[in-house]
């Protein structure tokens, strides 16, 4: 339960957001976008897609310092002159379709590596992909899953963005990095996904009133 006390910065946080919240419902906040590789941020999410997976097998890994929490073999942490790791992409995703790209994997010590490691271990390749999707993240916070969708081309996701418990230290200023590892009941083909879509709405997410999901 959140505590009964927030420090100025929370109360300073939730104010702006209000007010922000306010503010895009007025303009009319957009939806998702479809291109390759795009990643959008828009208003309250609508109903899931009748053809979306909701609240999919999926282990969630938050790093607050600002680095990868699951490394590719091929993805390479650079570092300047004066030896700063340079910022990480604010979205990055990446689709395991083997036992021998999971196993090309590596984590950093954040709290569910072993759950991810493990949600790797378990999936059949033989007719079960996983979806590696990372975003960076206002420390105060919270990005939630809502749902998954993909046909043999492109793959979708939708995130809820909600503020943390207030009991949570955080700063209005900083980020931290959130990495999805969701498992997709169909052994897609990495060479052949060529389009990737995230889109993300303001308070929680929403559930089908009707139509069929899968599930």
């Amino acid at each position: 339960m959140p505590s009964s006390t927030s420090s100025p910065t929370r109360r300073r946080l939730l104010r702006s957001t209000a007010a922000l919240l306010g503010a895009g419902a007025l303009a009319g906040c957009g939806g998702h976008s479809g291109a390759s590789g795009s990643s959008t941020v828009s208003g309250p999410g609508a109903e899931p897609p009748a053809d979306a997976l909701v609240d999919p097998t999926a282990v969630k890994l938050r790093n607050p310092e600002l680095k990868p929490a699951v490394s590719t073999g091929t993805e390479t942490t650079t570092k300047s002159d004066d030896q700063t790791e340079t910022p990480i992409d604010d979205w990055r995703h990446t689709l395991v379709g083997d036992a021998e790209t999971a196993a090309s994997l590596s984590f950093a010590d954040v709290d569910g590596a072993d759950e991810a490691k493990a949600l790797l271990e378990e999936t059949d390749f033989e007719s079960q992909s996983v979806y590696v999707e990372r975003h960076a993240i206002g420390e105060c916070y919270e990005r939630r899953l809502c749902w998954v969708r993909w046909t043999e081309n492109e793959i979708e996701t939708d995130y809820a963005r909600i503020l943390r418990d207030a009991d949570v230290a955080c700063e209005a200023d900083a980020r931290d990095v959130v990495t999805y590892l969701i498992r997709i009941p169909v052994a897609l083909d990495p060479e052949q996904v060529n389009s990737y879509s995230s889109g993300s709405g303001s308070g929680p997410c929403r559930t089908p009133t009707d139509g069929e999901v899968k599930r």
